[in-house]
């Protein structure tokens, strides 16, 4: 038996843990407009370190496109879940090693790592393009949480699209995709921080706190 949603957006009523899920992708797309709408196009793309660290536009980008390609991973376990028939039977809750790695995604940032070169942002796209992405990948985010209101997200599982002989729980990738979003806001957040930001001297304000002195 395939289990499926209706395509009814009326009958998406979600569990509180999965519109929790919701939630926090909701948030992230406020942060991320608040940052990408709030500077000019130098400051949003202005690399601290002489260029050796990424831009507040190369966090947005790294974000739509690892979101995108991690997005997909999880939509393959999505639908061998439905193919099986494996029914939801309680809340999408990560196990033991799952909650671990979700919690080190958070911020503040205390072990940096490299990108890999499939998720690492450039410098080429424009703005719009940049905060246009990083929406629709968290439209694709929303839908595959809605398909998995249907499954048992804690048996369903993922190859890991950076190690795929690796296999993620679904409820561990679900909560995985806002921590990372947070982790990159909050890197995003800092790049405006720095004390050599190109803030204009017209009277350009911090993105989302008070003018700058």
């Amino acid at each position: 038996m395939r289990l499926h949603l209706d395509e009814n957006p009326a009958l998406w009523q979600l569990p509180p843990d999965l519109q929790a899920v919701i939630e926090q992708i909701d948030a992230a797309d406020v942060a991320g407009d608040r940052l990408g709408t709030g500077l000019t196009d130098e400051q949003f793309h202005w690399q601290p370190d002489a260029g050796r660290r990424w831009s507040v536009a190369q966090c947005l980008e790294h974000l739509g496109t690892i979101n995108i390609l991690y997005s997909s991973a999880i939509a393959q376990g999505i639908a061998e879940a439905q193919a099986k028939g494996w029914a939801r039977r309680g809340p999408a809750v990560p196990g033991f090693w799952g909650r671990r790695f979700v919690q080190s995604l958070e911020p503040p940032v205390r072990m940096r790592s490299r990108a890999p070169g499939t998720v690492r942002p450039g410098s080429q796209l424009s703005r719009p393009e940049i905060i246009r992405r990083y929406h629709e990948a968290h439209d694709r985010v929303r839908q595959l949480v809605r398909d998995a209101s249907a499954i048992d997200a804690n048996r369903a599982t993922f190859p890991n699209p950076f190690f795929t002989l690796a296999r993620v729980k679904v409820s561990t990738g679900l909560h995985v995709i806002p921590a990372h979003d947070r982790r990159h806001l909050w890197q995003a957040e800092q790049v405006t921080m720095r004390r050599e930001f190109p803030w204009a001297p017209s009277g350009g304000s911090r993105a989302g706190s008070a003018e700058a002195p």
